[in-house]
C-alpha cells in the first residue's frame, strides 16, 4: 500500500508564519533598526542600543519552535538591509554580526520558553520577569557580545575589550526595552485591547512628567536623575508591564532627542561615559519597573481571584440562606397544618414548640402547652413506660427513634390514646440537642380494639358453654358407651378450648408455637420441666395451623399418658421444631416408656388427628415410627403453611 510522506522542504514551508504576521514583524524590525540607528549619537561607535534583538526575542518567545527558523531568516534579511543602508560593513563582517545576534536570541528564547513551559510566553509574573532579566538581559547578550567582538577584531575594526562592553550594554538595553514592548503589542492584538480615553490622558501625563524631569536633569547633572523613578513606577502601578515598557521606551526617545544637540569633539569621551551611565540608569529603571509591574499584576490577579471566590462564596451563602428560608417556610407550613400532633422538645423534656393540631387534641392553646414538660400531659399510669422508652435515646446504643402507644390527659380530664413517634437530633458529639415528637390520636382505634376484644371474649365464653353443653349431651347420650370414650371425648374438647383461649388472647391473628405446645402439655406436667424437653426457635403460626397442631399435640400427649412414656414415672418426651431450607419440621419423641412390641392393629380417631388431619391442614408429610424404645412422630411441611 503506498504511503504519503512529507518531505523536509514540505515540512519546513508548512511552518511558514501567516503573511500578516510576517509583515508586522518586518515593520517592527525595521522600526527597531531605524530607532537603533537614530540613537547613534556617539561618533566612532556604530551602535549604542540595539532594540531589534528584543523584537526577535519577543516574537520567538511567542511562537512555536517549528517556525523559529523563518523568524531568524527574516531577521537576518532585515539586518542585511540595515547594514546596506547605515553601517556599510563587509559581507563577511555583516554575516558574523548576524550570527552573533541569532545565537543570542535563540539561546534566550530556548531557555525562557523551556522555563515557562508554553508557547504563549510573557513576562506577566515575577518568576517570568526574573527569568527574562537573568537570561534575556544578562546572560544572552554575553553570547552576542563575545561573538560580535570577535568578528570586529577579525574585521580589523577595534580591539575585543573596546567593543565587548559597548556591545553587551547596547544589546542588554535594547532587549530590556523592546522585548516587553513587543510582548505587550502581541497580547493587545490577540486580546483586542484598546486604552480608554481616561487611560490615554493619564499616559500623556506620565509622558509629560518624563520630559519635564529629563529637562531638569539636562540642566543639572545626572545625579539628579533619581526623580525618573516616579513616572516609571507610576506607569508600572497603573498600567503594569505595558505601561512600564512604554514609559521606558519614551524615556529613551527623550534621552536620544536631548543628546543630539551641542555635541563638540572635545566632549566625546565625557559624553560616551555619560551615555553609558544613562544606559545603566535605563536598565535599573526598567528592571525596577518590571519587577513592580509584575508584583502589581500578581497582586491584582490574586485580588481578582479572591474577589471571584468571595463573590462565589457570597452567592453560595445567599443560595444557602434562600434554601434555609425555603425549608423553614416549608417546615412551618407542614408544622402548622399537619393532620397529626407535632412538638419540638429540648433534651430535658420541655416543650419548645407545639402545633395547633396537638394543642386541639389535648384541649389547650399552643402557648398554654409551650415551656411545660411533656410528662405533665402524660397519663400517670404511663409515665414509667415513657421514661423507659426515653432511656433508649440515652443509653449506650444511642437509638435515634422509637414508637410508643400511651395515654395522654386532656385539659378537661378526659384520657386519649396516642401513637407517639419520637426521633432526636444529635450534635457533633452525639449528645441530643432536640427531640421531635409526632402524636396521632388513636383513641377511636383503641375503642374499636376493646370492643372487638370484648366481643371475642363473649364468643369464646359462649363457645365454651357450647362445648360444655356438647360434653353433657355426649355423656347422657353415650351413657351406655365405655367410660374411656367419654373421657377421650372430654379431653379433646378441653384441648380445643385451650386452643380457643390462646387464639382469643392473640385476637385470632397468630400465636407463638412454644406457647401453643406448653398450653397443650400443661395438664401433663410440662410446667414442672422434668418430663418434657422443648426446643426450637421462636415461630409465629396462624390460627388455622395452631388448631391442627394443638389437636395433634393433645392426642400425642394423651396416648403417651395412657400407653407411652408418660405412663411410667421414668418416661420422658422430647418436642423439637425448626425451620431450614426444606421447610418446617416438628417432632415428638418418647423415651423410657413401656417397650412397644408392635404397632396398633387398627387406626382410631387419635391416629386420624395426628396423621390425616395434619396432612390436610398443613399440606404436610407425617411419619410415625413405633420403635421399641418409644414412639417418634414427625411432621414436615412448607414454611408458608404455618402462615395460611
Amino acid at each position: 500500500m503506498p504511503t504519503s510522506q512529507t518531505t523536509v522542504p514540505g515540512r519546513l514551508f508548512a511552518d511558514w508564519p501567516p503573511i500578516e504576521q510576517v509583515l508586522g514583524f518586518c515593520l517592527l524590525y525595521g522600526a527597531a533598526c531605524s530607532f537603533g540607528q537614530w540613537l547613534m549619537v556617539i561618533p566612532g561607535i556604530d551602535v549604542t542600543i540595539w532594540p531589534p534583538n528584543g523584537v526577535v526575542l519577543a516574537v520567538l518567545m511567542s511562537s512555536r519552535k517549528e517556525s523559529w527558523v523563518w523568524w531568524i531568516l527574516l531577521a537576518a534579511l532585515g539586518e542585511l538591509v540595515s547594514n546596506y543602508l547605515w553601517f556599510h560593513n563587509s559581507i563577511s563582517a555583516a554575516l558574523g554580526y548576524i550570527a552573533a545576534n541569532a545565537m543570542e536570541v535563540l539561546f534566550a528564547a530556548g531557555i525562557f520558553q523551556g522555563f515557562v513551559r508554553g508557547q504563549n510566553a510573557n513576562v506577566g509574573t515575577l518568576g517570568k520577569v526574573f527569568t527574562f532579566l537573568v537570561v534575556g538581559v544578562l546572560a544572552a547578550p554575553v553570547i552576542g557580545a563575545t561573538i560580535g567582538s570577535t568578528v570586529s577584531v577579525l574585521a580589523g575594526k577595534d580591539s575585543f575589550w573596546a567593543v565587548w562592553p559597548v556591545w553587551w550594554l547596547g544589546d542588554a538595553t535594547g532587549v530590556l526595552i523592546a522585548a516587553p514592548l513587543v510582548f505587550s503589542a502581541i497580547q493587545a492584538a490577540r486580546n483586542g485591547l484598546r486604552p480608554t480615553p481616561l487611560q490615554a490622558a493619564e499616559a500623556g501625563l506620565i509622558g509629560l512628567s518624563i520630559i519635564l524631569i529629563w529637562a531638569f536633569v539636562v540642566d543639572q547633572e545626572e545625579a539628579y536623575a533619581f526623580p525618573l523613578f516616579v513616572p516609571i513606577l507610576w506607569a508600572a502601578i497603573r498600567f503594569e508591564i505595558t505601561g512600564t515598557a512604554l514609559a521606558v521606551a519614551f524615556l529613551l526617545l527623550v534621552i536620544g532627542y536631548f543628546s543630539r544637540d551641542n555635541l563638540v569633539p572635545e566632549d566625546i569621551p565625557r559624553f560616551a561615559s555619560q551615555h553609558a551611565i544613562f544606559q545603566i540608569l535605563l536598565i535599573v529603571l526598567a528592571t525596577t519597573g518590571y519587577v513592580v509591574a509584575a508584583s502589581v499584576r500578581q497582586h491584582r490577579k490574586a485580588m481578582e481571584e479572591l474577589s471571584k471566590a468571595n463573590s462565589h462564596l457570597e452567592q453560595r451563602v445567599r443560595d444557602r440562606i434562600r434554601d434555609v428560608e425555603t425549608a423553614h417556610r416549608q417546615f412551618q407550613t407542614m408544622f402548622e397544618n399537619a393532620a397529626v400532633g407535632m412538638s419540638i422538645i429540648n433534651p430535658c423534656g420541655t416543650l419548645l414548640r407545639v402545633n395547633p393540631t396537638l394543642a386541639d387534641m389535648l384541649g389547650y392553646r399552643t402557648d398554654e402547652m409551650e415551656n411545660r414538660g411533656i410528662d405533665s400531659f402524660t397519663h400517670p399510669d404511663d409515665l414509667r413506660k415513657s421514661e423507659e422508652a426515653r432511656l433508649l435515646l440515652h443509653n449506650e446504643l444511642q437509638r435515634d427513634s422509637y414508637v410508643l402507644e400511651k395515654r395522654y390527659l386532656r385539659k378537661d380530664g378526659e384520657t386519649i390514646w396516642g401513637l407517639t413517634s419520637v426521633s432526636c437530633v444529635r450534635d457533633a458529639d452525639g449528645a441530643i440537642s432536640l427531640i421531635i415528637k409526632i402524636i396521632q390520636d388513636i383513641s377511636a382505634r383503641k375503642e374499636l380494639e376493646a370492643t372487638r376484644q370484648m366481643l371475642m371474649q363473649e364468643v369464646n365464653h359462649r363457645s365454651k358453654n357450647l362445648l360444655s353443653l356438647i360434653q353433657a349431651i355426649a355423656r347422657q347420650t353415650g351413657a351406655d358407651l365405655p367410660k374411656s370414650f367419654q373421657e377421650s371425648f372430654s379431653h379433646r374438647l378441653h384441648a380445643l378450648a385451650a386452643n380457643q383461649d390462646l387464639l382469643v388472647r392473640s385476637s385470632w391473628e397468630s400465636i407463638q408455637l412454644e406457647a401453643l405446645v406448653r398450653a397443650q402439655l400443661a395438664p401433663f406436667g410440662v410446667r414442672r420441666g422434668t418430663r418434657f424437653s422443648l426446643s426450637g426457635p421462636p415461630i409465629q403460626i396462624s390460627a388455622r395451623a395452631a388448631q391442627g397442631l394443638g389437636m395433634a399435640l393433645h392426642e400425642l400427649a394423651t396416648n403417651a399418658a395412657k400407653y407411652g412414656s408418660l405412663s411410667t414415672d421414668a418416661g420422658r418426651v422430647e418436642v423439637r421444631w425448626q425451620i431450614d431450607e426444606l421447610g418446617f419440621t416438628i417432632s415428638w419423641r418418647e423415651f423410657g416408656g413401656p417397650e412397644i412390641t408392635r404397632p396398633p392393629k387398627r387406626a382410631g380417631f387419635g391416629t386420624t388427628v395426628i396423621d390425616s388431619l395434619i396432612r390436610s391442614t398443613l399440606d404436610a408429610k407425617v411419619t410415625i415410627d413405633y420403635a421399641a424404645s418409644g414412639l417418634t412422630w414427625t411432621c414436615r411441611c412448607p414454611e408458608k403453611s404455618l402462615h395460611m
